[in-house]
């Protein structure tokens, strides 16, 4: 960050020798940005685990600029707050709302300088990135934030390419802290549980940190996104000494007469261990290395305003797999899975996973209310008996979204977990409204 401090001041010292007039336009077009959010997650568990109920609010308050030859700057604060309303009790209060000791906090989540020249732009600093496997991603009030550089081109007609070195990050997917920024390969969430570096304890012990094996490490991105009636992306993840990880999707729609249009998708990723880390797993005779595959198909309706879509996805893996899937904020599954916990003799509760889910999505403008959707869904996901014995889980899900107009949005979930195992059997419910300026 000081290296971007330092970058921001040469361009000012420049422009009062150049351009003075200009740059003072552009900071007189500096612009409020941000949101407000209030969220309330309503978590019943089975015993022994304690029932969640927790209220939150917060959001963020920036600002960016106007350009000067092709310049802006851009920073926003983030925050989240109980109001004094949250629980004594750290096991009553949800896992994601506030830091990962339960208790609220504020960052500097977004301070970056872009430079854009033709159909390329050049971001420094701290920022939101939206890719499948490193990804923003907000579930609740603060999201997860990076530290990178940033450089996309779009010359080539619809496709963008991106090429982006990550230091750090922060956010609720991270593993050692959600409030500051840590390396990259320190916020890499596994499931591989140990009590020391020489132990591997899935039910009393921690879950890795792999930085104390590869150390700080960064991770270089790069991805090629087309769009136009097809639509594909190829994305590669190189996190030195820890994981080589590739991603591809394809959507592919097409119409069925007049007034169906129906879509075809397929994805997969491979995640592969390297370096200090792979040595590392392979002293205790394991391995991180395994791939998912998925397809989905989409039917709407546009008379009645009606999509039906069936999902599946599957792991690979065996016994000896330790996996970090969507392990910086990405979850680009077709079916979403809970948070798995390795126990007993298990590495990893999803090697050999297999699940699919139907969805029912309905546009409520059929029935007046414009910019409302309801969606309705059922998934099963299949665990392997001798990797997660009796553990099961199926769940029932109901979600309301509402733009009651640019600004302010609200969204209702419902989600019925069922299962043996008393981990997921649970009932969750979120509510959230926002207004974004």
């Amino acid at each position: 960050m000081q290296k971007i401090t330092f970058i921001f001041w040469v361009a000012v010292l420049f422009s009062s020798l150049h351009g003075e007039e200009l740059l003072l336009d552009a900071l007189q077009n500096t612009t409020p940005i941000g949101y407000a959010k209030v969220m309330y997650v309503h978590d019943e568990r089975i015993a022994p685990k304690l029932s969640q109920s927790t209220f939150g609010v917060g959001g963020k308050l920036g600002a960016k600029t106007g350009e000067w030859q092709g310049l802006k700057a851009q920073a926003a604060y983030y925050i989240t707050s109980d109001l004094g309303l949250r629980d004594d009790n750290p096991k009553k209060v949800d896992a994601y709302m506030f830091d990962e000791n339960k208790k609220p906090y504020a960052l500097l989540g977004e301070a970056f300088l872009e430079f854009a020249k033709s159909n390329s732009t050049f971001k420094a600093g701290r920022q939101e990135i939206d890719t499948p496997i490193v990804a923003t991603y907000d579930y609740r009030i603060i999201p997860n934030l990076f530290e990178a550089y940033t450089f996309t081109n779009k010359d080539v007609q619809n496709t963008t390419i991106t090429l982006s070195y990550i230091t750090k990050m922060s956010g609720l997917d991270g593993l050692v802290s959600f409030k500051n920024f840590e390396s990259m390969s320190a916020q890499t969430y596994t499931s591989l549980s140990m009590s020391d570096l020489q132990t591997i304890d899935a039910n009393e012990g921690t879950t890795l940190d792999i930085s104390q094996i590869s150390g700080n490490q960064g991770v270089f991105m790069s991805g090629l996104v087309y769009e136009n009636a097809l639509k594909a992306q190829v994305w590669n993840y190189y996190c030195p000494d820890v994981l080589d990880e590739f991603y591809l999707d394809i959507a592919l729609p097409f119409m069925i007469g007049s007034a169906l249009e129906a879509t075809l998708e397929v994805q997969g990723y491979g995640v592969r261990e390297v370096g200090e880390f792979k040595d590392f797993l392979r002293t205790f005779g394991i391995n991180g290395s395994y791939e998912l595959y998925g397809t989905k198909f989409s039917l709407e309706s546009k008379n009645i305003g009606l999509t039906t879509s069936l999902a599946y996805n599957f792991f690979t893996g065996d016994t000896k797999t330790v996996t970090a899937f969507g392990n910086w904020g990405g979850y680009p599954e077709y079916v979403t899975v809970p948070y798995m916990f390795a126990q007993d003799d298990s590495l990893s509760a999803i090697a050999k996973s297999k699940m699919g889910k139907i969805t029912f999505k309905y546009d409520l403008k059929m029935v007046g209310l414009a910019n409302q959707t309801l969606i309705a869904g059922y998934a099963r996901i299949d665990l392997d008996e001798t990797i997660m014995p009796q553990s099961d889980i199926g769940v029932v899900n109901f979600l309301y979204k509402a733009s009651l107009n640019k600004a302010f949005h609200l969204r209702a979930q419902f989600e019925l977990r069922d299962s043996k195992n008393y981990r997921y059997g649970d009932d969750m419910l979120t509510l959230s409204a926002s207004y974004v300026f």
